[in-house]
């Protein structure tokens, strides 16, 4: 079997590189070149941005935490809908993802990457104006609105999905099957096959014997930057990392992570990085999020009810040293 060249296009949006692979074989769509196509639909992803940041006074999100107490604010249909997302992923995870849980994340200093170990007076008042129950999206008018004052919305642990979800429905649109997309390698969807049948000689036979079909992603140590803890092969699915290891800081010798559990206030630290397989990126990203504050017996039960391919890697004995538990529906490679 020959390999097929890997055409790779990316764009900045997000504060992350969204990159997108394509098989070389792939690189015509109608009478022009795929790269065009992907380009052009990369592009689209900054005005997903624009709705969705917390860092520019006109977005969507912006006016919705500076206006949403004092008046229903009114959305585009993308943006309302993703929000019934959210909120519909809170109910199901019992507020473990919730992206009211701004004041949380500010209070614990790690919206500005300054983490600092609050007073409890502080984390109570910060919870006060947590809850996704009190974000009341009307269906009718497509409005939001905050029921409790001083809420504010982030959709840092969602908005790269969904923008992937976009990404990967335009290629679908253009006639591509074969792909890869990731965001800052965190959230990845992969489409279709790696290598396609570029051999005419090649049967679907072939192919399977030779190893197993999709996209090989790589798995990455929490703590070693550049370093594999191995690979997933990943066919129309979507897999997302969520983890402490890299934002933390230590304060009288305990160790505090930036991934904050809404429904205590406090960052959950249990494990160094948790990965997730699901059908869909803006799942697997939520859900990755959620999983990861739940617990290891309610993340394993939520997982095996929903068919969720699960990986929990923790801190070993020696330094840097790391365990593994997988779990679920994963075709695992060593290396």
């Amino acid at each position: 079997m020959w390999e097929v060249a890997l055409l790779e296009l990316k764009h900045r949006a997000m504060a992350c590189d969204f990159v997108v692979l394509v098989p070389d074989e792939n690189q015509r769509v109608g009478n022009r070149s795929s790269a065009d196509a992907v380009l052009r639909h990369l592009e689209a992803i900054e005005e997903i941005e624009n709705s969705l940041t917390v860092y520019r006074g006109d977005s969507e999100i912006a006016r919705v935490n500076a206006l949403a107490y004092e008046k229903p604010v009114h959305l585009k249909p993308a943006t309302f809908k993703l929000l019934q997302k959210a909120n519909a992923l809170a109910e199901r995870t019992q507020g473990a993802f919730d992206i009211t849980a701004g004041p949380l994340v500010e209070t614990w200093g790690f919206t500005k990457r300054e983490g600092r170990k609050p007073k409890p007076d502080e984390i109570e008042s910060a919870r006060e104006r947590v809850g996704w129950k009190h974000l009341i999206l009307d269906v009718e008018s497509r409005t939001a609105r905050f029921a409790v004052e001083g809420m504010s919305l982030n959709m840092g642990a969602i908005g790269k999905g969904h923008a992937i979800d976009v990404l990967a429905a335009a290629l679908r649109a253009e006639g591509m099957r074969d792909f890869l997309i990731h965001a800052g390698h965190s959230s990845v969807l992969a489409a279709g096959d790696q290598q396609p049948f570029a051999d005419p000689e090649e049967t679907e036979l072939d192919h399977d014997a030779d190893r197993p079909k999709g996209w090989l992603v790589g798995v990455s140590h929490p703590t070693r930057p550049g370093k594999r803890l191995g690979g997933l092969w990943l066919r129309d699915e979507a897999l997302s990392t969520s983890g402490s290891g890299k934002q933390f800081f230590h304060h009288q010798g305990k160790r505090y992570g930036h991934v904050i559990d809404p429904r205590t206030g406090y960052p959950a630290g249990q494990w160094l990085s948790l990965t997730l397989t699901t059908t869909h990126a803006v799942d697997a990203d939520a859900l990755s999020t959620a999983l990861f504050v739940m617990g290891k017996d309610d993340a394993e039960a939520y997982a095996t009810e929903h068919g969720i391919g699960l990986i929990l890697v923790s801190a070993g004995k020696r330094k840097e040293e790391v365990l593994l538990d997988k779990s679920g529906p994963l075709i695992w490679h060593n290396t």
